[in-house]
Formats: structure tokens, sequence, C-alpha cells
């Protein structure tokens, strides 16, 4: 069971579909330099949690010629059942801290790097399509977090994506599947505002030495409205 409040440590199961796609990938990259790559998405759930939650594709943030190097070894959308998929840092949305508590582990000449489940979970909260919300199904079911006090403080790590988006093409309602998803797991609503971003927005203030502000100040300055 992983701890919520520590590093890591899974024993990775390399039998299984992401495992063999990434094994496939490391055989596919050049030896004469070292690799480091990120493996988000539900691909390190099933690698270190439940090897029965199937993903049709690794997402993975590396170098760009990671892409060119899969495409030769037939491991892209199209080529293969199970594929990898390249992407760009943005895609991973997690806390500036998310790789104190992620676990590096070694195969051959590729160091792969997996957020811890936390940051997975707080990562799909901005999309939360329906295989999202199963990721929060099976954490929960298997280990038994994130408990409510675990989710609240991830969330408010993450307080920025509650501002509105400058991207017109941007999908989802983080505040509406903040809403989904303490339904699902705890039975229950939340105040987005008064649990999550207000607290957060404090404690940013103070780390910055700003001046306190009012709560409906605060939530302002974030475009929010109180309520």
């Amino acid at each position: 069971m992983p701890s919520f409040d520590q590093p890591w440590q899974p024993v990775i199961n390399w039998n299984t579909p992401a495992g063999r796609v990434l094994d496939r990938l490391v055989e596919a990259l050049p030896t004469d330099r070292s690799w480091k790559i990120i493996v988000f998405g539900s691909s390190p759930l099933q690698l270190g949690i439940d090897p029965t939650f199937i993903s049709g594709d690794v997402d993975v943030i590396s170098s760009e010629e990671l892409a060119e190097h899969c495409g030769r070894a037939q491991l892209l959308k199209g080529q293969t059942p199970i594929y990898v998929e390249p992407c760009m840092a943005a895609a991973f949305t997690a806390s500036a801290d998310w790789l104190v508590r992620a676990f590096e582990v070694q195969r051959k000449h590729v160091a792969f790097i997996l957020p811890h489940p936390i940051d997975i979970l707080v990562s799909k909260i901005s999309r939360l399509e329906e295989k999202d919300l199963n990721a929060f199904r099976l954490v929960r079911a298997k280990t038994g977090h994130p408990s409510e006090e675990e989710l609240v403080v991830a969330l408010r790590r993450v307080v920025d994506i509650y501002r509105p988006s400058f991207d017109e093409e941007s999908r989802g309602n983080p505040r509406l599947n903040t809403q989904i998803v303490w339904r699902e797991l705890f039975n229950k609503a939340i105040d987005v505002n008064g649990n999550i971003i207000g607290p957060a927005l404090a404690e940013r203030r103070k780390a910055y030495g700003d001046e306190p502000y009012g709560f409906r100040e605060a939530l302002g300055r974030f475009g929010e409205r109180p309520g």
C-alpha cells in the first residue's frame, strides 16, 4: 500500500501491457547515452498498483527525439495496439514538488520516473473523463487512499487549475469535476472555494510575505466568486 505522505515505493510489474511496451522502448533507444523518461497517466497505476487497469496508451515525457525512435520501433499510435504517446511537459499538470514523491526505476540505460498516485490523480481533475474517474475508484479501492484530507492538500498544491483558462479550446471544468470526485469517493459535496482555493491562496500570500486580504478579496484576485 503506498504512503500518501512519503515518496512512492512500488514493486513494478513489468509483465503488464505497459511494462512490455516500455521494455520495447528501452530496446529501441540508443545505448550511447542515458535516457530519462517520465511515465504518467494511467500506466504507473497499472505498473505499480493493479496490472488489470488497462489503458490503450503509455503517456511519456522526454526529449524531442524520443518520438523518432518510437516510430522506428513501431511503437506509436496506429503501429501497435498498446502504444507510446510522447507528450509535451505541459500535458502533466502537477505541483512543483511532485518529483519529491516520484519513484525512479532504472531499466538498462533508461531511467523511468513514475509520479506518485496522488499526483497522477490530481492531474486528471481538469479533464476527468470516465477513465480518469475510474483511476480514482481504483486507487481508492486498492489502497484506501486518498483520504479527503490528502486530496484537499494535493489540490491546494495545484490551485492554479481553478483559474479561468486563457485557452478557449481547453476542456473540462475543474470545479465541477472536483465536486464529482467528492461525491464519488466520499459521498458528499465540497466547498471548493472554502476548502481548497481560499486556504491555498492564503498560504501562498503568507509564503510571499504579501499583505493579508479577506476571503472575498482573495477570490476576486483569483478570478472567482465566493460560494
